[in-house]
């Protein structure tokens, strides 16, 4: 993904409603939304989808067991996924569930076109079965004969007359689409281990089971339901209308559209987002969004997506996270209690990106303190204090340190500053969220030192460096401002209340970039100019000298209160 101007089409998975989200499915999906209102701020049109996967046999059971009906579970668990979403101000354009009946059309619609092609044919099927994975199991993905991930669920025996994909047919192309260097698949070494299980060969796959009934019913063939991978893939493009719908679906949440307004009277939306598509989705499900998703869209005779991206798993305090153990992490215990800027930046900085990462309660803490109450919050607070009272809250106007040291510092300083906005589009652009995080702090600390040098407390009382004290002040100051756009992205808490408590007036990073309004600037240019670049808001946020001389602040608050240890450790 580069720095262009096409339109870009983010998208997490679907997530099942068998339970509570955790924070694995937060993870992928705070990774989207900073990846999504940072393309947003460079002025990329941007549309981001998540949702949720409400059919299958494990959905089937569990209602069953909590004697309702699927439909009506789906509603229950469908409903906290919205207020999580809500609690982390996670800014998805479009909600899908696999029960919308425009989801359904376009599953049976895939189908069609694949079994048209000669893709799907009718056979016997004989397998193990895990309920807990919704997928079919070999010998050699056992361990000790059970599923590695479900090892207390006993595996089914399947033996039924189904529909079959013919996966067998697609492993020259797939292997073709890894190794044609554009970087489908992220990070490499998941590229890498794909590659190896299709140097193997691939099986073709069944798609349909008979032995119950919530699912989508196979056209032509209503004994059948499709299979619950098959069925949910297919979010993907159904959610941009594929093949024939004229707008995005919309849906009210407590009276509240997700939508700014109606997608505009006769825009489609399939050729403009799709394939400029990047999936996230956590490494376990990376078969199926790379070699199951992609032969269907051929097998249907569309294009595959142009990426995804596979993080890796969060274990917790050196133990995987298990119900069993006990320790699993729920997201809104750490929104409640630190807030949602503090949990945003603990998966951004320190999650599993590339590698597996440890939750630790004691890095969590240590990582606020120092980063976001001592660092960035520290930052800002001494420098918004010391403008009232050394200039009642004006912003002198720029000027040059008649000390040359200190001038050496301030110059230092601005060119890192000028320097951050290359960093965050090589960083964003290869999905290295923490490495952002790190530029930005890199800039923070660099901030607090030029504070600590240049001691405004001590030009202050000499009255013959004035000078040198608004260099030191207009300068600070123009960082927070700075430093208050950079991190909008990731921690929209935190920019939001940066720009108040410096009183700026314009707008946010996100305002006017919506859906809709990125929609009407797709429709309103001539289609061989649709690269064009539309108003890239950061760019203009990162520019140095924006902050102007006579310009009066709002009152400074601290933005992250310490954390104490002893007091977490008595709790």
């Amino acid at each position: 993904m580069t720095h262009e101007h096409t339109p870009l089409y983010i998208t997490t998975p679907l997530y099942y409603v068998n339970d509570e989200l955790h924070i694995g499915h937060a993870t992928t999906t705070i990774y989207a939304d900073a990846l999504a209102r940072f393309w947003r701020a460079c002025g990329r049109p941007v549309l981001f989808l998540t949702g949720s996967d409400e059919h299958g046999q494990k959905i089937f059971k569990a209602a069953q067991e909590k004697g309702t009906d699927p439909k009506s579970f789906a509603d229950n668990i469908v409903s906290k996924f919205y207020e999580l979403w809500e609690k982390l101000d996670i800014t998805y354009d479009v909600f899908i569930r696999t029960t919308d009946s425009f989801h359904e059309r376009s599953v049976q619609e895939l189908f069609s076109r694949a079994q048209r092609l000669g893709f799907v044919y009718k056979g016997v099927f004989k397998s193990l079965y895990c309920v807990g994975c919704e997928t079919y199991k070999t010998e050699k993905d056992l361990v000790n004969g059970r599923c590695p991930d479900h090892p207390n669920l006993k595996l089914e025996q399947l033996e039924e007359d189904n529909w079959f994909f013919k996966l067998s047919a697609f492993t020259e192309k797939l292997t073709q689409l890894l190794n044609d260097g554009s970087d489908r698949v992220l990070p490499p070494s998941r590229a890498n281990e794909i590659l190896g299980k299709l140097r193997e060969g691939l099986s073709d796959v069944s798609i349909s089971r008979t032995k119950f009934d919530w699912g989508v019913r196979m056209p032509g063939d209503e004994a059948h339901v499709i299979w619950v991978w098959f069925d949910a893939l297919i979010n993907y493009i159904s959610a941009l209308g594929w093949p024939d719908a004229p707008g995005l679906p919309t849906r009210d949440l407590e009276g509240r559209s997700r939508h700014d307004a109606p997608t505009p009277a006769g825009f489609a939306p399939f050729p403009h987002w799709w394939p400029h598509s990047v999936h996230l989705v956590g490494k376990e499900i990376l078969w199926h969004h790379s070699v199951v998703w992609w032969s269907m869209l051929m097998g249907a005779g569309l294009e595959p997506p142009r990426r995804v991206f596979a993080h890796a798993w969060w274990t917790v305090e050196g133990q995987k996270m298990s119900k069993t153990i006990g320790n699993v992490i729920r997201p809104l215990d750490y929104v409640e209690k630190y807030g949602r800027d503090a949990l945003r930046y603990y998966v951004l900085k320190a999650g599993p990106n590339k590698e597996d990462a440890d939750w630790r309660q004691a890095d969590f803490i240590a990582r606020y303190n120092s980063d976001l109450a001592n660092g960035l919050g520290n930052l800002v607070n001494r420098a918004l204090n010391m403008l009232h009272k050394y200039f009642e809250g004006r912003v002198p106007a720029e000027t040059s340190f008649a000390d040359a040291s200190l001038e050496g510092a301030r110059q230092g300083l601005i060119t890192l500053a000028q320097g951050l906005e290359k960093k965050l589009l090589e960083r964003m652009s290869a999905f290295d969220m923490g490495d952002a995080l790190e530029a930005i702090w890199e800039l923070v600390r660099k901030a607090n030192q030029f504070v600590d040098e240049s001691k405004p407390f001590k030009l202050a009382k000499d009255p013959a460096r004035a000078k040198d004290l608004a260099a030191a002040m207009y300068a600070v100051c123009e960082i927070c401002r700075l430093l208050g756009a950079a991190v909008e992205p990731f921690l929209p808490d935190t920019g939001a209340r940066i720009r108040e408590q410096l009183a700026l007036k314009e707008r946010s990073l996100l305002e006017g970039v919506g859906l809709t309004a990125m929609i009407s600037k797709l429709e309103s240019q001539p289609r061989q100019s649709k690269q064009a670049a539309p108003q890239a808001l950061l760019h203009e946020s990162l520019r140095w000298g924006q902050l102007r001389g006579g310009h009066v602040i709002g009152t400074p608050a601290p933005l992250f209160a310490r954390i104490e240890t002893a007091a977490e450790d008595k709790k």
